[in-house]
């Protein structure tokens, strides 16, 4: 797998860290352990896609990995991550952090939030290097991943422009977040879907796609937080953990793009 690991490096250039499974594990401990969260005092909040393929038991993956360390997750994320739970979700996540009791100093407190925030991308080698595919467990061939960020990028290039993307209604919110997700993309990111479009490879198109994904999507996670905080100031009282960037499914395992790790303090 390292030749994976290199070309997602190379593809992602100075974007990120790439970082394996193992190696993700050891920088997350390090930098949010020294700020005091661990698995007795902290609940993991996923804003992730709900495609099975980012925590199956048969694939090595980072969502399972984080919930062995820290304990059980709370999910705000729908498909392709984006976090249709809201701030509503969030306020209850908080409600579900564990309660600590300090050894040092004999107190009992309410506990943190740890915020994993990543889109996600297939990629497999089928004599050539190919994102935005995987081969499943149990399946013979590749199929679309993120399913519903390839399905947006092929919509789009039907349209042929932004201006002429058709967002199918839903009336009877049978969909809500594929309406969410396309009104964002064409209404608050015109300009880099426009970039998008003018790109030749398919690959790359695929790599910036899940860029811009992970900016909607951190943004959106950013600004739910900070209304969280306005609204819950004096009823929690525990730290904030944000872990973002990009998940790549490789066939066996992911790998991790990772942007930043920040800790807030309420």
């Amino acid at each position: 797998m390292q030749e994976f690991q290199e070309k997602i490096a190379s593809d992602y250039e100075n974007w990120g860290q790439v970082l394996d499974i193992g190696e993700c594990k050891d920088v997350i401990k390090e930098k949010i352990m020294s700020s005091d969260f661990n698995g007795d005092n902290s609940r993991l909040v996923f804003s992730v896609c709900s495609d099975d393929c980012n925590r199956l038991e048969i694939r090595e993956n980072m969502e399972k990995s984080l919930t062995r360390i820290y304990g059980r997750e709370f999910h705000l994320g729908g498909v392709a991550g984006y976090p249709i739970g809201g701030v509503s979700a969030i306020i209850a996540a908080s409600h579900h952090v564990p309660d600590y009791h300090s050894a040092k100093t004999g107190q009992t407190t309410k506990g943190n939030l740890i915020f994993f925030i990543s889109p996600h991308v297939g990629f497999i080698k089928k004599d050539v290097f190919l994102y935005g595919r995987l081969i499943r467990p149990g399946q013979q061939n590749p199929t679309a991943c993120c399913g519903a960020m390839m399905g947006f990028l092929n919509e789009l290039k039907r349209a042929g422009d932004v201006e002429t993307f058709n967002i199918v209604p839903d009336h009877d919110n049978l969909d809500p977040t594929r309406i969410l997700l396309h009104e964002t993309l064409i209404k608050e990111y015109p300009s880099q879907l426009r970039e998008i479009l003018k790109i030749e490879d398919v690959n790359t198109q695929i790599i910036k796609l899940s860029i811009l994904n992970y900016e909607l999507i951190s943004h959106k996670v950013t600004k739910m937080i900070d209304e969280f905080l306005r609204k819950e100031y004096e009823v929690f009282q525990g730290k904030i953990a944000i872990i973002t960037g990009i998940t790549i499914n490789c066939i066996s395992r992911d790998f991790f793009v990772l942007r930043s790790i920040k800790i807030l303090k309420n």
